[in-house]
C-alpha cells in the first residue's frame, strides 16, 4: 500500500489517547502532570486537532503508564519467550504527524525495547519542520527511496542516499527532511528508555 494513500487510513490516535486515559482514571490535568505536555494540548491531541510529534508519543504513553504499541493497537500480545510479530507490507498502523507520515510496525506486541518503522518526510526544509525535537534513546535510520537530509544538534547536516543508514543518539536535538523534491520514505527503528520519566519537562508544544 502506498504510504500516500495509507496516511489517510490512520488510526484515532486521539481517541485511542482518550479511550487509555479513561480506563486508567486519568483526568486531563493529571496526564499532563506525568507527560510534561499541556493540558491544552492534550485535549486538542484527543479531538485530533493536533498531531503530537514523535517525542511526545513517547510522552504521551509514559504519562497514561502504558506500553508506546498500545497507543496503536488495541490487540496487545505478550509471551515470556519466542516473541515474534509479523507485520505485512502495507498493514502497519499509521499515523501523520507535523512532519511525517509513520506506519507503525509489529504495533501488536507490547513491551519492545525498539518501535520499528516505516516513514515518509513531508517536511523538505528545516522551517516546515519547526524546533529539533529530542528524547532518550537511540535511533538507527535506512533510506528507502528519495534523499534524506539529517540535521543534528552538534553535527553539520548531511544528506543520505538510497541504501545508506545512520545511527544516532536520541537526546541530542534532531530532525529528518526530505532532500529532493519527491517526499523520501525511510525505514526507522527507535529504541527509547521506557523507565524514564518526563514530569521535569517543559509542557511545550506536541
Amino acid at each position: 500500500m502506498d504510504m500516500k494513500i495509507a496516511e489517510d487510513q490512520g488510526i484515532d490516535l486521539g481517541g485511542r489517547v482518550k479511550g487509555l486515559r479513561g480506563r486508567a482514571g486519568f483526568t486531563i490535568k493529571e496526564v499532563a502532570a506525568r507527560s510534561g505536555i499541556s493540558p491544552s494540548a492534550i485535549s486538542k491531541i484527543e479531538n485530533n486537532l493536533l498531531s503530537p510529534t514523535y517525542d511526545n508519543i513517547i510522552r504521551l504513553a509514559q504519562g497514561l503508564g502504558v506500553d508506546i504499541s498500545e497507543l496503536f493497537s488495541s490487540t496487545r500480545k505478550q509471551a515470556p519467550h519466542g516473541r515474534r510479530s509479523l507485520t505485512r507490507a502495507g498493514q502497519g498502523d499509521y499515523i501523520r504527524t507535523r512532519a511525517y507520515t509513520l506506519e507503525m510496525l509489529c504495533s501488536d506486541l507490547t513491551a519492545k525495547r525498539m518501535q520499528p518503522m516505516k516513514a515518509r518526510l513531508r517536511a523538505h526544509e528545516a522551517r516546515e519542520f519547526g524546533t529539533l525535537v529530542a528524547h532518550a534513546g537511540e535511533e538507527v535510520v535506512l533510506v528507502l527511496r528519495g534523499q534524506v537530509t539529517l540535521l543534528t544538534e552538534f553535527y553539520a547536516p548531511v544528506t543520505l542516499e538510497e541504501g545508506d543508514s545512520v545511527y544516532f543518539d536520541s537526546t541530542m536535538g534532531h530532525a529528518l527532511l526530505s532532500a529532493g523534491s519527491e517526499d523520501a520514505e525511510i525505514f526507522w527503528v527507535c529504541a527509547a528508555d521506557q523507565s524514564l520519566t518526563f514530569e521535569e519537562a517543559p509542557p511545550d508544544s506536541p
